[in-house]
């Protein structure tokens, strides 16, 4: 990258000054103005941090994401949660005949508490099309439940966990189905949740620190694993590194 002086506009540069024994400075020879070089772009280049974020999305944790990038395992996440919120999406509220509803366990600042992860799955179209947060009793099954009055749904298929049998009573329009076999979608949905990021593997290790972080993980998980398809992140990072 050619130096121009920034009050001049000439080519002549030489060097002038150390900091730390770097090359901080720069001195124009036409008419001796002295500046600080940027000679370099400051930050990490863009193919990185989408690199960093298919890792994450492809079972990797961000501390090994970190250590083969050479990058702070703060970074990682930084990239990730940047990501995330920019592509925060659940899908448009239509019609969904057969939805499927379970919990994934997860931990939450330590090992003693327990985040669940309240799922609906649509049979017909295979999507994900909602989640919420929070514990495994009726109030958090509840505020998603409240979302559904914009879904015209027709069966609920479910466990036989309580929550379920006493707010699904309420929806009169739609049929619940209790039974273990009608799960069998989403049941393996959060095989795949688990799979495809690393936050959600079953070792009693991984603990998410930040609730809002879990909830980013599971947009990029809908949008990119379930709903769509990561192939996209993929051929944008050739074409940056092209």
């Amino acid at each position: 990258m050619t130096i121009h002086c920034p009050q001049c506009n000439a080519q002549d540069i030489i060097k002038s000054g150390f900091a730390k024994n770097r090359q901080r400075f720069n001195k124009c020879k036409q008419c001796n103005y002295q500046f600080t070089s940027f000679s370099k772009e400051r930050g990490k280049p863009l193919w990185m941090k989408l690199e960093a974020v298919l890792m994450y999305m492809s079972g990797m944790s961000m501390n090994a994401t970190a250590k083969i990038l050479g990058v702070s395992a703060q970074s990682v996440l930084n990239w990730v949660r940047d990501f995330g919120e920019a592509n925060y999406e659940k899908p448009t509220p239509e019609s969904a005949v057969v939805v499927e509803l379970d919990e994934l366990w997860h931990f939450i600042q330590g090992e003693k508490n327990k985040l669940w992860v309240w799922k609906a799955y649509d049979r017909n179209t295979g999507r994900l099309i909602d989640w919420e947060l929070g514990s495994r009793d009726s109030r958090t099954l509840g505020h998603l439940l409240e979302r559904f009055s914009q879904w015209q749904i027709t069966v609920y298929c479910t466990d036989n966990w309580k929550p379920y049998q006493q707010l699904l009573e309420n929806h009169p329009d739609a049929f619940h189905v209790i039974s273990k076999k009608e799960t069998i979608a989403i049941e393996r949905n959060n095989s795949d949740n688990r799979h495809w990021f690393a936050r959600f593997h079953r070792r009693t290790k991984v603990v998410s620190k930040s609730k809002h972080m879990v909830d980013l993980s599971m947009a990029l998980f809908a949008k990119f694993r379930v709903n769509g398809s990561i192939e996209l992140l993929r051929n944008w990072r050739l074409t940056l590194l092209s």
